[in-house]
């Protein structure tokens, strides 16, 4: 995926002194001609899409002398410009994420396309250090004949194996990640932060107490410091010989899937990127791509697979028994999804992820194990 005509890598500015918009209103044609670095004859906002970063939908009609590679289709006729547009997301504390987007897209996403690694083709990656705004644009991936997975449509096995292999090529290119080769990823773990705002007692409260709470949470896991002494035990004892750059969120919502026929998926929405355990990633995906029934079935086989395409890619030869305990203290990630509001996703999506993830982690029984270390430490 990707154009390449106007821009082989994505035209970036880093750490900017100049402020980056913060609403749609701020969107406009002389914006999005210096952001992209071609003229254009006009730009239309057709849609807004609301979520965890706003997503805009933007028509472009490139100036009469553009290059041809523009006016014969080689750019991009719509464009997604993603960012912190919501001001109430922005206060929870998710500018480092639209920072992380942006900042993933820029230092990151050009080495895994070599690598074919499937990721949105990406034309501008910006940063400020003004209001801490983070903004990518990306070629549309509707105008691209690419269609989405859907939360409340979980996979079969093949298909979860497939994307393993693309969460593969990312953690083996970056396996042995230390915070001084990815200083944008020095800083504390988006999901340390988010969290951090999730158990404070106002919001766990909003959350569990009113009309927003899921559905089939279990009593013992609406106990907060109980959860969050976990959550903590989990990031404590990260397993040093599983580091990589990992995803972070990567459940099955955040992924696209190629033109038909093939259909091969990909992942989007690069938010939460940290230096963190391979295993955050693996088992989190399949606590959510698959039904309860088919986790419990191929769960083990598909671990297996993930390990042996780590290794072709240059990762390191490593067994299921190597990383089962691992495997099962991150599965404790899917409670983000227990955790979840209705500003971030819609409450159909949140009841049937937390089904599939709550599953896991009782079968896994995540909590006593993270509570059995804590209480060797």
């Amino acid at each position: 995926m990707g154009y390449s005509a106007i821009h082989p890598t994505p035209k970036t500015s880093l750490d900017s002194t100049i402020p980056l918009p913060l609403n749609v209103d701020e969107i406009t044609q002389q914006w999005l001609e210096n952001a992209l670095g071609v003229r254009l004859e006009r730009a239309h906002i057709v849609q807004v899409m609301p979520g965890t970063a706003t997503k805009i939908f933007v028509d472009i009609t490139y100036h009469p002398a553009e290059p041809i590679a523009a006016q014969t289709g080689a750019g991009p006729r719509r464009v997604c410009i993603k960012g912190g547009f919501d001001p109430l997301l922005r206060e929870l504390g998710m500018n480092s994420a639209y920072r992380r987007e942006a900042e993933f897209f820029a230092h990151i996403a050009p080495a895994l396309q070599k690598r074919n690694v499937r990721l949105p083709g990406s034309l501008y990656c910006g940063t400020d250090v003004v209001e801490g705004q983070g903004i990518v644009i990306l070629e549309d991936l509707i105008a691209a004949n690419c269609t989405f997975g859907q939360c409340l449509e979980p996979w079969l096995a093949p298909r979860a194996a497939v994307a393993l292999e693309q969460l593969a090529g990312l953690h083996a290119m970056t396996w042995g990640a230390r915070p001084v080769e990815y200083p944008w990823l020095s800083e504390v773990p988006i999901i340390e932060e988010v969290l951090k705002s999730m158990f404070s007692p106002e919001y766990w409260d909003s959350q569990f107490y009113t009309e927003n709470c899921p559905l089939g949470v279990p009593d013992h896991m609406l106990d907060r410091e109980r959860m969050y002494d976990a959550f903590k035990t989990l990031w404590r004892t990260e397993n040093p010989d599983l580091t990589c750059i990992v995803h972070g969120d990567c459940h099955v919502g955040n992924t696209f899937l190629s033109p038909p026929p093939a259909q091969l998926p990909g992942f989007l929405d690069f938010q939460a990127p940290q230096i963190g355990s391979a295993m955050h990633d693996v088992a989190y995906f399949l606590g959510g791509a698959l039904t309860v029934e088919d986790r419990r079935t191929h769960e083990r086989e598909l671990l297996k697979h993930y390990l042996d395409k780590l290794h072709e890619a240059g990762g390191p030869r490593l067994g299921v028994e190597d990383v089962w305990m691992d495997y099962r203290k991150h599965h404790l990630h899917g409670f983000v999804w227990v955790l979840t509001g209705p500003r971030m996703q819609a409450k159909t999506k949140v009841d049937a992820m937390t089904e599939r993830h709550v599953a896991a982690i009782l079968d896994h029984e995540s909590i006593e194990l993270l509570e059995g270390i804590a209480g060797k430490a």
